[in-house]
């Protein structure tokens, strides 16, 4: 029970703000530099990368403690 949780609080809860994130920003960069619309996908690239690596330590902690 206790992996879930830090599983849910460490992992899935992150990811899912870094990507509300990443729609936000994306939304922002349509609107305001709509010619430049492709320039949206750095804040993807940065939001994805920034959680590859996180995730991967994230899941050495959770199995170093199981």
């Amino acid at each position: 029970m206790k992996k879930k949780i830090n599983i849910m609080l460490n992992i899935v809860i992150p990811t899912a703000v870094a990507y509300i994130v990443f729609f936000l920003l994306y939304y922002f960069y349509q609107r305001m530099f709509y010619e430049y619309r492709l320039l949206a996908i750095i804040p993807f690239l940065i939001v994805t990368m920034y959680l590859m690596i996180d995730n991967r330590r994230e899941w050495k902690v959770i199995k170093q403690n199981s």
